[in-house]
C-alpha cells in the first residue's frame, strides 16, 4: 500500500492505488479524513476517486462530521453515516418485507425448528394479512396491534390464539430494537393488550359424549379411539397426536409423555379401556406413530371426521361464544370436569393433566366442591 498524501485541504489526505487508474494517466486515489471527537483523534474514509468521490465530498463530510461531533448529535465517522443511512431507509420498509427479509431469517438461526415452524405460521396466517402493509415503526402503536386483534376476534380465534401470535409480534418488536429501527426506551404495546378469558366453561355429558364418539365411529374408528382416548385419560391434543409406540408400556398401563407443552415428561396412566384403545392401533415400529391417519401419516391437525360429527351432532347450535362451543380441546376439559365430579382432589387432576401448578386447576373447584356437598348430603340422611 502507497504512502498517504497530503492534500491543499486540511485534515484531508489520500493513497494513491499502485495499479488501478482513472482515465489514462491518473492514479486512483482513496480519500479519508481526519479530526478530533470529543479529544480524541479519528481518521475515517470517504471512498475512491473511481467510484465519484471528490475533493469536494471530502470537505463536506468533513465539516459535517465536526459539526456532529461539536453538537454531539447525527453520526462523526462514515461507518455510523451508512448505519443511520440504512436504520433510516429500513424504517419505511413495511412489516411484511421486515419479517420476510430480516426477521424470519433470524428466527431460523437462533430458535428451535418448532418455534420457527409457529412464528412462521403465525406470521403467514395472521399478522402478514392483516398488518403487513403497515411500517415496521408501527408496531409501537397499540392500534396496529388492536387492527390484528380485531381481524383474530372476526375469525373466531380463541385468546390464546391471539396471545401467541401477538407474543410472536413481539419478538418481531424487540428484533426491530436491536436493529434501531425502534428506539429501545419504546415499549411493546402488546404487554398492555386487554384480551378476553377463553378458558372452557363447557363440557360434556355422559349423554352427549356417548352420542358425539357414535357419530365420529361412524366416519372414522381411529379418530373415535382417540378422541375416546382424550375422554380418558385427559391428555392434551399434541401429546395425542405426538404419541410413538416407544413411549407405550402395556405392562405398567402407563405411556411416557416426552417434552410436554410444560417442558417436562410425564407419565399418562391408562384405565383398562384406554390400554384396549391402544391395543385397537395398526402395530408400528418404535419410533411411529400410534394412532395414523388412512394414509399411515400423523394428524397435525383436528381430524375432518371430529369437526363433520361435532356438526351432525348439534352440540354448538345457537352457540357464539367461543368459551361455550364444543371444540377437540373440550374433550380434555371434559375428563378433567368429570374427574372433580367424582370427588378426585385438585392436586391429583392438576398432575393427571400435566399442570404445572394447582392454580390451573382451581377452575374445576366448583365440580369438587359439589361433590363433596353431595357426599355430605348422603351421609347425613
Amino acid at each position: 500500500m502507497s504512502k498517504w498524501i497530503k492534500t491543499v485541504h486540511r485534515g484531508i489526505r489520500y493513497r494513491e492505488h499502485e495499479s488501478r487508474k482513472v482515465g489514462r494517466i491518473q492514479k486512483d486515489r482513496y480519500y479519508s479524513i481526519r479530526y478530533q471527537v470529543r479529544g480524541v483523534a479519528v481518521e475515517t474514509g470517504i471512498g475512491w476517486l473511481s467510484e465519484g468521490v471528490s475533493i469536494a465530498d471530502c470537505i463536506q463530510k468533513l465539516q459535517t462530521f465536526k459539526t456532529n461531533a461539536k453538537t454531539c448529535s447525527g453520526a462523526t465517522t462514515t461507518k455510523q453515516q451508512h448505519l443511520a443511512d440504512a436504520t433510516k431507509k429500513l424504517q419505511t420498509i413495511n412489516i411484511q418485507d421486515f419479517i420476510n427479509t430480516r426477521y424470519l431469517p433470524y428466527s431460523k438461526i437462533t430458535k428451535s425448528p418448532g418455534q420457527h415452524k409457529k412464528e412462521c405460521q403465525h406470521c403467514s396466517v395472521w399478522i402478514i394479512p392483516f398488518i403487513g402493509d403497515r411500517p415496521v415503526v408501527e408496531l409501537s402503536d397499540m392500534n396496529t396491534l388492536l387492527i390484528l386483534k380485531d381481524g383474530m376476534n372476526a375469525a373466531e380465534k380463541a385468546a390464546r390464539t391471539t396471545q401467541y401470535v401477538v407474543a410472536t409480534v413481539g419478538q418481531v418488536f424487540k428484533f426491530a430494537q436491536q436493529m434501531g429501527i425502534i428506539p429501545a426506551a419504546v415499549k411493546y404495546p402488546g404487554c398492555g393488550l386487554k384480551l378476553s378469558v377463553n378458558s372452557r366453561q363447557r363440557f360434556l355429558s355422559r349423554d352427549d359424549a356417548s352420542k358425539l364418539l357414535s357419530l365420529i365411529r361412524e366416519r372414522d374408528t381411529v379418530v373415535a379411539d382417540m378422541a375416546e382416548f382424550s375422554l380418558l385419560t385427559g391428555c392434551r391434543q399434541g401429546e395425542l397426536f405426538g404419541m410413538k409406540w416407544q413411549q407405550v408400556s402395556i405392562e405398567t398401563a402407563s405411556i411416557l409423555l416426552l417434552d410436554t407443552k410444560n417442558k417436562s415428561d410425564r407419565n399418562l396412566y391408562l384405565t383398562e379401556r384406554a390400554i384396549q384403545i391402544i391395543r385397537n392401533q395398526q402395530p408400528g415400529l418404535p419410533q411411529d406413530f400410534v394412532f395414523r391417519d388412512k394414509s399411515g401419516k400423523a394428524y397435525n391437525h383436528c381430524p375432518h371426521a371430529f369437526t363433520m360429527a361435532l356438526a351432525d351432532s348439534g352440540l354448538n347450535d345457537g352457540i357464539t361464544d367461543t368459551r361455550l362451543k364444543i371444540v377437540w380441546h373440550s374433550l380434555r376439559h371434559t375428563a378433567a370436569s368429570w374427574l372433580a365430579i367424582n370427588g378426585v382432589d385438585l392436586f391429583k387432576i392438576s398432575k393427571i393433566l400435566g399442570h404445572k401448578s394447582t392454580v390451573m386447576t382451581q377452575r374445576y373447584s366448583h365440580l369438587s366442591e359439589q361433590s363433596i356437598r353431595d357426599a355430605m348430603e348422603q351421609a347425613m340422611k
